[in-house]
């Protein structure tokens, strides 16, 4: 399918929607940020397309909106957030609100609501089951519970607990009660190493009365998600008892690992040894599959590991790459490295749809059949296949082999499981003509340098860095891009694209700092401004931090701590409290941490005092604190030259305190 554009007259205006198409699925949209009316932005625009509009031009401010055509559209978070505030003004029911429009919610909307308002909106966000992020959860409990905690806590999301403690939650229900529903949170919202997972799992095995590490079936269903933080030592003891819940955690650390497999290959479980296993005994342990290694796959039976292949695979959450592991382990150990292709071996059409292929041919074998046969009509869909890394080398090699100029566009968005085989000299010879091209590209699962030459050979030929790629790129490259790129980037592409620098070089972040302040120069006295800048803030000067600390911003601690160092130091107490608002108490769980440690000591202890939140190390009155940097020798002084600034510094530190009394 081909380019398609949708125009759109209202009122004498003219409304750009062009979709970008690419198999089949809409890539991008690109909307004149010169639309003047947001309210018929909202009304006119395809329901699909909806979540491509750049939230910059969903700002209504004080223009009259309606809530049925924001509810009739789905829109992401950063969407929603934009117009959250006016929705709120707008409509009294809560319960009308779509679970697209109420995840929108943001702390500084909160902060101008009455509690009760507050409590009656998360309430609505538990019945209509809207996902909200860690840091809207943290501000949404504080508020929640402004005046207390509600002895219905449980008519509250679940995910909000996991920002509460069992003592919070004692007032409600017991402590067992509490971990239930925690067991059932979303407990990646917090980070697995953070010190409030740790310590949530902690209070749960003191809850249930666990004194050792052997955890029984019921406890393991109440920690439920919890369970995935569970020590080797505890899988170990617990033999089969936690595998049910541990089949549904995302990831395991490799001491867990190790764990898993050893109770597996005891057979001590309700699965018995893997020898014994059936298909459908592999079908309930497939959250585990990715854990198992060649010493338990080669006790398994090969004719049930092809049988649940062919039966259960296509069902399965294991991704391609995770089928692999089994399709190798059902080729030939050893094998050929000259090998012909035998007739009952010769590649058809029907073994060309047969997704099962892989298992049909060792590498070498593989390599022999594919010498006569085309595959021009079918790269595609085989790609889909559970090929083994070795099988895909020998599929590149075809493919290099038709395709000796450089592959063509219709393919290029497809290389998926090939992506690890690509180079330098492959991407020189690619036609990337489209900001959609670019995104399919970067879709793939590319190293940075992979990703780099990609986007290189983009800008070689004459494409922008607009909206379209500079939102491809902001996935999981933006910080790839060096000084020239960069700088290449038009600012008012920014308004149409959401950028977040916040792990990248402090040059990055600088450089588009100044790009976003001049994107959004026009917007600066709107309200909605600070949701607009916020992304780009670890770029900014002291004195544009100053400024936004008087617009009751009410920016996150995380968003703080990363600021720019040398404009974090330059705050004044006052100025971080005007910053965080409603925040301020989050300060309390930096004050051993840098960078928050340091800047306290820069302060008077007593403006420290002020902010309630435990800061110490700030200078008393009378005296001074002297910060000393670690001594590094310099490379250019002479070392005699430097022995004496150190013998004169004690006469000079005292000369100078000396001349502070006197004065």
């Amino acid at each position: 399918m081909g380019w398609s554009g949708l125009w759109l007259m209202h009122e004498g205006n003219n409304i750009s929607f062009t979709t970008g198409l690419l198999c089949s699925l809409p890539s991008r949209v690109e909307i004149s940020s010169s639309v003047g009316n947001p309210a018929d932005l909202v009304k006119l625009i395809p329901g699909a397309l909806a979540s491509y509009i750049p939230k910059s031009l969903l700002i209504f401010e004080d223009e009259k909106l309606s809530i049925e055509d924001l509810n009739n559209k789905m829109w992401t978070p950063e969407q929603a957030a934009m117009f959250f505030r006016d929705v709120i003004k707008t409509e009294p029911d809560f319960s009308r609100l779509s679970q697209s429009v109420l995840q929108g919610y943001t702390c500084a909307v909160a902060n101008e609501m009455e509690p009760e308002r507050v409590q009656e909106l998360a309430k609505v966000m538990k019945r209509k089951n809207v996902k909200l992020g860690a840091e809207q959860l943290s501000c949404l409990v504080k508020m929640v519970m402004l005046r207390g905690i509600p002895q219905d806590l449980d008519s509250y999301p679940k995910d909000l607990l996991l920002f509460l403690s069992p003592s919070d939650y004692a007032a409600t229900g017991s402590c067992k009660q509490y971990f239930a529903n925690v067991g059932k949170a979303n407990l990646d919202l917090l980070q697995r190493e953070s010190s409030e997972r740790k310590q949530l799992l902690l209070e749960a095995l003191a809850c249930l009365k666990i004194p050792g590490t052997q955890v029984n079936k019921e406890n393991a269903k109440i920690l439920g998600h919890l369970v995935c933080d569970l020590g080797e030592e505890y899988i170990r003891s617990s033999a089969g008892a936690l595998l049910k819940e541990l089949s549904q955690c995302e990831s395991f650390l490799p001491d867990q690992e190790e764990a898993i497999r050893s109770v597996i290959s005891s057979g001590n479980t309700m699965f018995g040894p893997p020898q014994v296993w059936s298909a459908s005994t592999l079908n309930e342990l497939a959250g585990l599959i990715p854990v198992l290694d060649h010493s338990i796959w080669q006790k398994v039976p090969k004719n049930v590991l092809t049988l649940w292949l062919k039966n259960f695979a296509r069902d399965s959450p294991l991704s391609r790459a995770q089928l692999a592991t089994i399709v190798e382990e059902l080729l030939p150990s050893r094998q050929k490295r000259d090998v012909g292709c035998s007739d009952d071996q010769k590649i058809t059409e029907t073994v060309l749809n047969d997704e099962m292929m892989p298992i049909y041919y060792s590498p070498a074998e593989l390599r022999a059949c594919l010498k006569n046969v085309s595959l021009k009509n079918y790269f595609p869909q085989i790609l889909t296949y559970p090929f083994t890394n070795e099988q895909l080398a020998v599929v590149k090699e075809k493919l290099d082999e038709t395709y000796p100029d450089g592959y063509p566009d219709s393919l290029l968005p497809r290389l998926g499981p090939l992506a690890s085989f690509i180079t330098a000299e492959d991407v020189s010879k690619w036609k990337i003509t489209s900001a959609d091209m670019l995104a399919a590209l970067l879709q793939l699962d590319l190293q940075n340098e992979q990703a780099a030459a990609v986007i290189s050979r983009y800008v070689a030929l004459g494409n922008p860095l607009n909206g379209t790629a500079l939102e491809a790129i902001n996935r999981k490259y933006l910080c790839t891009l060096n000084a020239t790129l960069l700088n290449m980037i038009d600012p008012n592409s920014l308004k149409l694209a959401s950028l977040n620098p916040s792990a990248c070089s402090q040059l990055t972040k600088d450089i588009l700092y100044v790009k976003a302040k001049r994107a959004f120069s026009d917007q600066h006295y709107l309200r909605s401004y600070y949701t607009l800048i916020e992304p780009y803030l670890g770029g900014a000067p002291g004195e544009d931090l100053r400024a936004l600390s008087k617009d009751n911003v009410n920016m996150n601690v995380h968003t703080l701590v990363n600021l720019r160092r040398d404009a974090l130091m330059s705050l004044t107490p006052a100025e971080v409290k005007g910053l965080l608002g409603i925040n301020l108490p989050d300060l309390a769980n930096w004050r051993n941490k840098s960078p928050i440690q340091e800047w306290a000591q820069r302060q008077k202890q007593k403006e420290l005092d002020k902010l309630h939140v435990g800061l110490t190390g700030g200078t008393q009155e009378g005296y001074i604190n002297i910060v000393t940097p670690k001594f590094q020798p310099p490379s250019s002084a002479p070392l005699g030259t430097v022995a004496m600034m150190l013998h004169l510094l004690p006469a000079l530190l005292l000369s100078f305190l000396m001349m502070s009394v006197l004065s």
